[in-house]
C-alpha cells in the first residue's frame, strides 16, 4: 500500500508538472513550429523533454545580466536619440530611407550613418594584412568581439600586434564567447596576452552548474572590430585562419566575407561593442563613445543591426521578411546553415512564385549534419516554387549575405536558421548602395561558379535513408 501511495503521488507530481509546463509553453509567444516541437518533445520523452525545456526552452539571460541590460539600454537609447536629433538638425532633408533601414531605425533607434570608405575581403590574406596595419596604427582603443578565436596561422600575428598595441598604451578589449573560444581562453597564449595588458573577457560563461540561472546555449556570435572610432570590421569570419581552422573535419577551407568600413558608421560599431562590454562586466566605458561628425554629407549610408535576447527579439526576422517582400527583381541568399522558420520559408516561396530570380547558396558539405539534413528537408518545396538552390563545392561556404535587387545588402554574422534569428547575439550591416551591392554580387557570382545547381529531377533520386533523415531532422528544425 505504501508503494502504491508513493507511486500515485509521483504520478500526480509528474502530471501537474507536465500540465504546468505545457501551459507555460503555450503562453510564450513564439513561432508555432517551435511551440509544437517543444510540446512534442515534452510528451514523447517525458522526463528528458522536461529537462531539455528547462535547460534550453526559454531565452533567459540571467537576472543580473538582464537587469543590467535593461538599465544600460536607457543610457544608450538616449545616446542614439541625440545622434538622430543632431542628424536631423545638421543635415538637409534626406531622401527617405529604404524600408529595411526605416524599420531598423524605428524599431531599435539605430540611425543610418555615413561611410566614407569601405573595402570587401573575400580572402583571409588581404583581411589579416589590413587588420594588422590598422592595429599597428591604433592610437587609443581597440575592441574585438568574436565567437571563435583560433590561434593558428596568421592569427598569431594579429595577437602579437594586439599585445604590442597594449604595451604602447592602447586600450585593447577582446571579447570571446565562452563556448566558441573555450580552447583559446584556457591556453597559455591567452595568458600571455593578458600579461601584455590586453583585457580578455569570456562572454556568456558556460557552466552546466549554472543552467538554472541562465540558458547556457545563448551565444555571442558577433564578429566585430572597432579601432579608435575611425575604423570597423564586420562580416562572417571568426578570428581564425582558414588554412588551419578545423582542417581535420574534411569539409575543406572555410570561405568567408568581411567588410572594413570607415566614417561615422564606425562610431556606431564601437558604441555597440561598448554596450556589449558593459552588459558583461557592468563597467561603462563612456570615454570610448564618440558622436558622429556628419561631415561626410554625400557618403554612402550604412546601418548596424545588432540583435539578440537583450534587444527586440523579432527585429531580425522582421528585417529579413521586409527585405524579401520588397524585392522586385532578384534575391540572393548565402548561408552555411539554412533552416528557415515557416514565415521565412513562405516569403522565399512567394518570391519565387511571383517570378523573381531567387537563389539560395549553401555548402555541399557541412560541419553540422543535423542542420544540413534539416535544411535539406525544405529543398523540394523551394525548388517547386522556382527557387534556385546552388551547393558550393569548394570548401565550407561560411559567408552570410542577403542581396536584394541591385542595391540592398545585408552582411554579417547571421545564419538563416532559428538559432541566429532568435537566440544568438548577432550583428548585421545594412547597406543600401549600388556600388557596394555590385561588389558583393561579384563575390557571390564567384561562389555560383564554384557550385552545382540542384535540379528537382536529381533531388527526387536521392536515397530513402536521406529522406528519412531529413524528415527526422525537420522535427528538430524549430529548435535549431
Amino acid at each position: 500500500m505504501r508503494w502504491d501511495w508513493l507511486g500515485s503521488l509521483g504520478l500526480l507530481v509528474y502530471v501537474t508538472a507536465l500540465v504546468a509546463l505545457s501551459l507555460r509553453i503555450l503562453l510564450k509567444r513564439r513561432p508555432l513550429g517551435s511551440t509544437l516541437a517543444w510540446l512534442l518533445l515534452v510528451y514523447t520523452l517525458p522526463i528528458l523533454g522536461i529537462f531539455c525545456y528547462l535547460l534550453l526552452g526559454e531565452h533567459y539571460l540571467g537576472r543580473m545580466r538582464a537587469e543590467r541590460a535593461k538599465r544600460q539600454y536607457q543610457f544608450y537609447s538616449l545616446w542614439l536619440q541625440r545622434i538622430l536629433s543632431t542628424q536631423r538638425a545638421l543635415l538637409p532633408p534626406q531622401q527617405s530611407l529604404g524600408p529595411v533601414m526605416e524599420l531598423t531605425r524605428s524599431s531599435i533607434g539605430m540611425p543610418a550613418l555615413s561611410c566614407s570608405q569601405w573595402a570587401l575581403f573575400d580572402a583571409a590574406d588581404g583581411l589579416f594584412e589590413s587588420l594588422k596595419v590598422d592595429i599597428d596604427q591604433a592610437q587609443t582603443v581597440i575592441f574585438l568581439e568574436f565567437y571563435i578565436l583560433d590561434d593558428q596561422g596568421q592569427v598569431v600575428n594579429i595577437l602579437a600586434a594586439l599585445a604590442a598595441a597594449s604595451q604602447r598604451g592602447v586600450q585593447v578589449h577582446l571579447m570571446l564567447d565562452s563556448v566558441g573560444s573555450h580552447r583559446f581562453l584556457r591556453s597559455q597564449r591567452c595568458q600571455r596576452l593578458i600579461r601584455a595588458g590586453v583585457q580578455v573577457l569570456e562572454v556568456l560563461y558556460a557552466n552546466v552548474l549554472r543552467m538554472s540561472l541562465r540558458r547556457q546555449d545563448l551565444r555571442q556570435h558577433r564578429k566585430l572590430i572597432a579601432i579608435d572610432n575611425r575604423i570597423a570590421y564586420t562580416g562572417s569570419m571568426n578570428l581564425a585562419d582558414p588554412a588551419f581552422f578545423n582542417a581535420h573535419m574534411g569539409v575543406g577551407s572555410w570561405v568567408d566575407i568581411m567588410v572594413k568600413i570607415q566614417g561615422d558608421i564606425a562610431k556606431l560599431v564601437q558604441g555597440t561593442l561598448v554596450f556589449d562590454w558593459e552588459m558583461e562586466t557592468g563597467v561603462r566605458l563612456a570615454d570610448s563613445l564618440a558622436n558622429p561628425t556628419f561631415a561626410e554629407r554625400h557618403a554612402n549610408l550604412m546601418q548596424l543591426l545588432p540583435s539578440g535576447p537583450a534587444l527586440d527579439e523579432e527585429i531580425l526576422l522582421q528585417v529579413l521578411l521586409t527585405a524579401i517582400h520588397n524585392a522586385r527583381q532578384r534575391i540572393v541568399l548565402t548561408t552555411p546553415y539554412f533552416v528557415p522558420d515557416e514565415s521565412l520559408l513562405q516569403a522565399l516561396k512567394s518570391a519565387g512564385k511571383r517570378g523573381l530570380d531567387v537563389t539560395v547558396i549553401v555548402p555541399r558539405k557541412n560541419n553540422s549534419k543535423l542542420a544540413q539534413y534539416a535544411g535539406r528537408s525544405f529543398y523540394q518545396e523551394l525548388l517547386l516554387a522556382g527557387v534556385v538552390i546552388r551547393r558550393f563545392t569548394d570548401g565550407l561556404l561560411h559567408t552570410k549575405t542577403v542581396i536584394v535587387d541591385d542595391h540592398l545588402v545585408l552582411i554579417g554574422s547571421v545564419n538563416l536558421d532559428m538559432r541566429s534569428i532568435w537566440l544568438n547575439f548577432e550583428a548585421t550591416l545594412v547597406v543600401d548602395d549600388v556600388a557596394f551591392c555590385e561588389q558583393v554580387r561579384a563575390i557571390t557570382d564567384g561562389y555560383c561558379r564554384r557550385s552545382e545547381q540542384l535540379l528537382l529531377s536529381d533531388w527526387h533520386q536521392r536515397p530513402v535513408y536521406q529522406r528519412v533523415a531529413e524528415s527526422l531532422a525537420q522535427l528538430a528544425s524549430p529548435l535549431l
